[in-house]
């Protein structure tokens, strides 16, 4: 089957990075196109908009992507949750995989299939961050109003046990809310723990202005 009647999906991480990567997307995007691939492109979903819930994108994504014969990899795609749920699906269809950058052929459908199990896991680090960046910041709002309101629920709470004229500030709690996940840690190891406490430390900056 010739290039131009073969359809590629582009795959690559979005959360967290400048402008969601598009430009990377769409760079990649122009070149498979000028090789002649018809190719499906999700940052050119919903006219670009980057303001729907996380699961609409991935429905349209994934529908995208059973379309098509290949998918292509950009950089940084094996630290990406959504691009690793991609791979794996297009393994499962056996499409071939391509270097989005290189155009290069990775692996072909004719490739025995595998577990992805030795794609490197995103790092307490990394989700920490990707998650205070987007996923909450979409839920609850910026840390510094989240914990505003939470301190005034604590103070109704609290308030008849803090000193007179003391009050409970949104920079009291993330740092309680680390005590609190370093209590269930020291009963038992919970990788979630480890990541939430990380998340508090980086609001607890982002409260104090430091981010």
């Amino acid at each position: 089957m010739t290039t131009e009647h073969r359809r590629i999906y582009i795959a690559g991480p979005m959360t967290g990075r400048e402008d969601f990567n598009f430009p990377a997307f769409h760079t990649a995007a122009d070149r498979f196109r000028k090789a002649g691939w018809r190719v499906a492109n999700p940052a050119e979903n919903f006219g670009g908009r980057t303001d729907l819930a996380r699961e609409t994108y991935l429905r349209a994504d994934l529908a995208m992507l059973a379309k098509c014969d290949a998918i292509a990899m950009l950089p940084g795609w094996r630290r990406s949750r959504g691009a690793l749920l991609e791979y794996v699906i297009a393994h499962e269809l056996r499409l071939d995989v391509y270097d989005a950058e290189t155009q290069a052929l990775i692996e072909t459908r004719r490739v025995t299939l595998r577990l992805v199990d030795r794609a490197p896991q995103e790092s307490v680090l990394d989700e920490a961050k990707r998650i205070t960046s987007s996923d909450r910041q979409s839920d609850y709002g910026h840390p510094r109003d989240d914990f505003a309101r939470t301190a005034i629920m604590w103070m109704g709470i609290l308030g008849g046990k803090l000193r007179e004229g003391e009050f409970i500030e949104p920079s009291d709690i993330p740092l309680c809310m680390i005590a609190v996940k370093l209590a269930r840690q020291a009963h038992k190891h919970k990788r979630d723990n480890l990541v939430d406490i990380a998340g508090y430390a980086r609001t607890a900056a982002m409260v104090a202005g430091d981010e």
